[in-house]
């Protein structure tokens, strides 16, 4: 794998910044990225393992990692699901592939998703971690690629993809602060 641009940049830029301006005296002390989950959940996955394929092809192929299918936990009539019915899939990034995946969002598919404004504030947890729904996985390059390779999957509607960005910050403001440092583009609040 090449180099991670953002990885350098956390070393280099983020982590000394960090380090003045919050007054660790620690190293260990500065929030770090911990890992990246991203899922898709799709109502078609429930009616069978074809349907639920599809959307754990396009996973593999944004993330450049195997995706795991998940299953319901919990009944819900209004969805029509069961315990164990098929929900849809899920892949955790940690390492080098974080970083290469969290620059490529933050470089190419952000910028080309029509309407950007910025990052919601408020999606943090409460515990420092950050959730980033991205509405159409047609932004990632990997994909607009491989389109017409795409177009025998019965998806009737691209469903979006959920990103959960770990960090090991104690506070929303400290998570919010690496996010920033990292060019993550946040809207003011």
């Amino acid at each position: 794998m090449s180099r991670c641009r953002l990885k350098e940049w956390y070393n280099v830029v983020v982590r000394p910044d960090l380090m003045a301006k919050m007054q660790y005296t620690n190293t260990h002390a500065i929030p770090k990225l911990s890992g990246v989950s991203v899922q898709v959940t799709t109502k078609q996955a429930a009616t069978g393992l074809d349907n639920a394929v599809p959307a754990a092809f396009i996973l593999e192929l944004v993330t450049g990692q195997t995706a795991a299918l998940t299953r319901v936990k919990n009944a819900n009539s209004m969805y029509k699901v069961r315990p164990g019915h098929l929900e849809g899939a899920k892949v955790t990034l940690h390492g080098d592939q974080m970083y290469h995946f969290l620059d490529r969002m933050v470089t190419q598919v952000l910028p080309r998703i029509t309407d950007f404004n910025g990052l919601n504030p408020k999606s943090f947890d409460g515990k420092g971690n950050y959730a980033l729904p991205i509405k159409d996985w047609s932004f990632f390059l990997e994909v607009e690629a491989q389109h017409s390779n795409l177009q025998h999957l019965n998806l009737q509607k691209s469903p979006g993809l959920g990103v959960q960005i770990h960090t090991t910050a104690k506070t929303d403001d400290e998570a919010k602060l690496l996010l920033t440092a990292m060019r993550f583009p946040f809207r003011p609040s």
